[in-house]
C-alpha cells in the first residue's frame, strides 16, 4: 500500500512550495512558462489513452509527475504574480510625478505626521490617468483633515517616491527585507499641501468595519480605567494591539519565552473557538442545527481574525479550524496533515510572500512539532492525579512546540529561554484567563457596573502576569544570548532532530547512522567556521546614526575605533556600538578595545601583537591596506600627492569629490553615516563620473571587506 496515500493534501504542499520558493530566489520570467502548460496537457493524454488501448499501465506514474509539474508551476506562476515589479504599471519604474493612493493599513499619527501604507492605484501620465500598482510607506506631514484619515481612504498625492534600500549592518535586522517580504518598496515624504483626501468610494468595506469594532472593543478598556502596561498587553493579547507595547515590556517577553502571547496566534483562536463551542453545544441535536453552528462559528473566527489584523498565525489558525468545523457540521473527521497543508496551500495562494514571515514559519512548525511529538513526550510521565497530568500536560505542549522551532529561532532572534518551561506553566492559564474575562469584559461593555467589576480582574490578572514574566527575566541565566548559526547549520540542526526523534520512536538502525552522519556534518560546518576565523581578517564601517564606527579584526581579536561626542566633558558616548558587539559574537571574537578617534595621537595598546592595525591621526595601516580618514575640508592651494586604498569620508566635510581624488588618488571610497544625504547623493555622482568605486553606508549598509 502506497503510504501517502491518507495524505492527498499533503502530498500538494511540497510541489507547489517548490514552485514558490523557485521563483522567490531564482526571479521571475512571468509570462514565458505558458508553453510549458499546453505540453504538459498533451503528454498526460497520452498517458491517460495508452494504458487504456495497450492495456499496460505501467506508464501511470507519467501522470504523477506531469501533475507535480503543474503544481510546481502554479506556485511560481502566483509568486510571480504577487511580484509588483512584474506589472506593467508599477508605479516604481517612474516614481515622481500624481497619483491616487488607497490608505491600506490604520494610521498611526504623531504630533506633525501621519504614518501608514499607501497602495498606488492610478498614475498621472502625459495628461492622462493610467493604473498603477504597488505599495509605499507615506509619512504624511499633519494638516486640515488629516486628522479623519482612515483606513480605505482615498488620497491624491504629488511627490517622489524614494526606493527603500537595504542599509541595515552584518547579523542585524533588515528593514528593507522585511518590508520587501510585504510588498513595500519605496516610502515617500509629503508635506500637507502635496496631498488631499478625495471622495471616492472607500474600499475595503469588511475590514473597515473590522477595524471600527477593534477600537471600539479598545475603547471598552480605556472608558473602563485598564490603563499603562495593563492596556498594552490586555490590548494585544486580545485583540493584536500592539502600538503601545514598550520595549521594556517586549524585552521581558522575549527573555522569558513568552512573547508569542503578546501577538494573537492559534491558541487565541483556539480559545475563541472553544468558548463558542460551549455557547452553540445546543445546536447539536440535528443536521440543520450543525450547519447552523458551523456557519456561525466560521463567520465569527474569520471576523476575529480581521479584528486582529489578519496576522500569518491566526490566518494559519482560522483556515485550519474551518476545515474541522465544515468536517463536523457533515459527520466528518478530517486528518490533521491534510488540514495542515490544505491551510497551507490556500494561505499562500492568497500570498506566497508569506513563506518569508518568520511568523508564518513559527506558526506551522510549532503546530506540526505538537502533532508529532506531542504523544511521545506526554507519554514519558504517566500519572492519574489531575493537577500533575495537566501541568505535565501543558509542559509537553511546550516542549514538542519549542523543539521543532528552535532551529529557526536561533538563526532568527540569536537566543534561547532557558526557562521556557516555568514560563509556560504560568503564562498558559493566567493568558486563557485574561482572555475569557477580556471577552466578557467586552461582551457586557454595555453595562457599566459589570464592565467594570470586569476591568478590575482583567487588570489584576494581567499585572499577575507581567509581574510573573518579570520575574523569570530576572532570574539568573534566564536567557543565553548571542547564538548565532549559518542557514546550512540551521538545515543540519533540524535534520538532526528528525533522525533523533525517529530513532527514537521508530528504533530503526539505520536512523540512527543518519543521525551521526548528520552531526560530523554539523561539526565539520563548526570547525570550518573556526579555520576561516584564524585564517582571516576583516574591516567593518558600521551604519550607526551620526557616529562613525571602525572596526579592524583577526583571529578573535577586534579593535573598535569610533567618534562619539562627549557626554558632559567627560565620558564618550556609544551609542551604536551594540551593532559591533553583535557582529563580534557572530564571528567568534572574544577580546575587543576600543579607540576614541578625537583623542588623537597614535594608540600604542591597539597596534603589535593585538591586531595588526596601525593608527595615527587620520591615517591606518590594517594588514598592508592603507586607509586615510577625510573628515575637514582640505586647505586652498593643498596639492601633495597621497596614494591610499581607501578613503572615508566622515564628519560631513565640505569638499569636492574631484580635488580629493586627485591627492589621494582611492581604489575605493566610503562614505559614513556621519554625512548629510544631500552632500552623499553629490558625491556618489562624483565619484561615478571620476570612475571611482563610491559606497555610502547610509544608503546600502555597512561595508566590509575581508583579507
Amino acid at each position: 500500500m502506497n503510504s501517502w496515500r491518507p495524505y492527498p493534501l499533503l502530498r500538494l504542499v511540497f510541489p507547489f512550495v517548490a514552485g514558490i520558493v523557485a521563483e522567490l530566489y531564482w526571479g521571475s520570467i512571468a509570462g514565458q512558462l505558458q508553453w510549458l502548460y499546453g505540453v504538459m496537457v498533451v503528454i498526460v493524454a497520452v498517458s491517460q489513452t495508452l494504458p487504456r488501448v495497450t492495456g499496460n499501465y505501467r506508464l501511470r506514474w507519467i501522470t504523477g509527475i506531469i501533475f507535480n509539474g503543474f503544481l510546481v508551476l502554479a506556485g511560481y506562476e502566483i509568486a510571480c504574480c504577487h511580484h509588483p515589479e512584474n506589472d506593467p504599471g508599477y508605479f516604481g519604474r517612474h516614481p515622481d510625478g500624481l497619483f491616487v493612493a488607497t490608505v491600506s493599513e490604520p494610521p498611526s499619527s504623531s504630533l506633525t505626521r501621519i504614518k501608514t501604507i499607501l497602495e498606488v492605484r492610478y498614475c498621472r501620465e502625459n495628461g492622462t490617468w493610467k493604473r498603477s500598482c504597488g505599495k509605499a510607506i507615506g509619512y504624511l506631514k499633519s494638516g486640515s483633515g488629516s486628522s479623519s484619515l482612515q483606513y480605505g481612504d482615498h488620497i491624491l498625492l504629488r511627490a517622489g517616491f524614494t526606493a527603500i534600500n537595504d542599509n541595515s549592518n552584518p547579523h542585524s535586522f533588515n528593514y528593507a527585507r522585511y518590508l520587501k517580504n510585504k510588498g513595500i518598496s519605496h516610502r515617500v515624504f509629503a508635506e500637507s499641501y502635496d496631498w488631499k483626501t478625495i471622495s471616492i468610494k472607500r474600499s475595503g468595506f469588511i475590514r473597515r468595519v473590522a477595524i471600527q469594532v477593534r477600537d471600539n472593543l479598545l475603547n471598552i478598556l480605556r472608558v473602563n480605567h485598564v490603563e499603562g502596561k495593563e492596556f498594552a498587553v490586555a490590548a494585544a493579547l486580545l485583540l493584536g494591539y500592539v502600538d503601545e507595547l514598550d520595549a521594556e515590556l517586549r524585552n521581558d517577553y522575549a527573555a522569558s519565552g513568552a512573547m508569542h502571547i503578546l501577538s494573537v496566534s492559534g491558541m487565541h483562536v483556539g480559545i475563541i473557538y472553544i468558548f463558542l463551542e460551549f455557547l452553540l453545544g445546543f445546536l447539536n441535536k440535528n443536521k440543520p442545527g450543525r450547519l447552523l453552528k458551523a456557519i456561525v462559528l466560521l463567520v465569527f473566527i474569520w471576523f476575529y481574525a480581521l479584528v486582529t489584523g489578519l496576522s500569518p498565525c491566526v490566518l494559519r489558525s482560522a483556515a485550519m479550524l474551518s476545515l474541522p468545523i465544515l468536517g463536523k457540521s457533515l459527520n466528518r473527521i478530517p486528518n490533521m496533515y491534510n488540514i495542515i497543508a490544505a491551510s497551507m496551500v490556500f494561505i499562500l495562494a492568497l500570498d506566497p510572500f508569506l513563506i518569508l514571515d518568520i511568523g508564518f514559519q513559527l506558526s506551522y512548525l510549532a503546530v506540526i512539532g505538537i502533532i508529532v511529538m506531542y504523544k511521545p513526550i506526554y507519554d514519558l510521565y504517566v500519572t492519574s492525579a489531575w493537577f500533575p497530568d495537566k501541568v505535565w500536560s501543558i509542559l509537553a505542549v511546550s516542549i514538542a512546540a519549542q523543539i521543532a522551532t528552535l532551529p529557526i529561532t536561533l538563526y532568527i532572534f540569536h537566543q534561547f529561554p532557558n526557562y521556557f518551561m516555568l514560563t509556560n506553566i504560568f503564562v498558559v492559564p493566567l493568558s486563557s484567563f485574561i482572555i475569557y474575562i477580556g471577552i466578557g469584559m467586552m461582551a457586557v461593555g454595555g453595562i457599566p457596573a459589570v464592565a467594570a467589576l470586569c476591568a478590575k480582574v482583567l487588570i489584576f490578572l494581567v499585572w499577575l502576569l507581567n509581574s510573573v514574566i518579570h520575574l523569570i527575566e530576572q532570574l539568573p541565566w534566564s536567557t543565553i544570548q548571542g547564538i548565532f548559526i549559518s542557514t546550512p547549520e540551521m538545515v543540519l540542526l533540524y535534520l538532526l532532530i528528525a533522525f533523533a526523534f525517529l530513532y527514537l520512536t521508530v528504533r530503526k538502525i539505520s536512523f540512527l547512522f543518519i543521525f551521526i552522519i548528520v552531526t560530523i556534518m554539523l561539526n565539520l560546518l563548526f570547525l570550518d567556521f573556526k579555520v576561516h576565523r584564524l585564517r582571516s581578517s576583516r574591516m567593518v564601517i558600521f551604519n550607526a546614526g551620526r557616529e562613525a564606527l571602525y572596526m579592524f579584526t583577526t583571529q578573535d581579536k577586534a579593535i573598535l575605533l569610533f567618534n562619539g561626542p562627549m557626554r558632559d566633558g567627560a565620558t564618550v558616548q556609544k551609542p551604536g556600538h551594540d551593532v559591533a558587539f553583535a557582529d563580534m559574537k557572530a564571528h567568534g571574537i572574544n577580546f575587543n578595545r576600543e579607540f576614541w578617534l578625537q583623542a588623537g595621537g597614535r594608540p600604542p595598546e591597539i597596534a603589535g601583537s593585538f591586531v595588526p592595525a596601525i593608527v595615527l591621526r587620520n591615517f591606518i595601516q590594517f594588514n598592508g591596506y592603507r586607509i586615510a580618514l577625510l573628515n575637514k575640508s582640505l586647505p586652498r592651494g593643498f596639492n601633495r600627492c597621497i596614494h591610499v586604498d581607501l578613503l572615508i569620508i566622515t564628519g560631513n566635510p565640505r569638499i569636492n569629490i574631484a580635488d580629493v581624488i586627485k591627492i589621494y588618488h582611492p581604489r575605493q571610497i566610503v562614505i559614513d553615516a556621519t554625512n548629510s544625504r544631500f552632500r552623499t547623493v553629490q558625491w556618489i555622482k562624483d565619484a561615478a563620473t571620476s570612475g571611482v568605486e563610491c559606497h555610502s553606508v547610509a544608503e546600502h549598509g555597512a561595508y566590509q571587506k575581508e583579507f
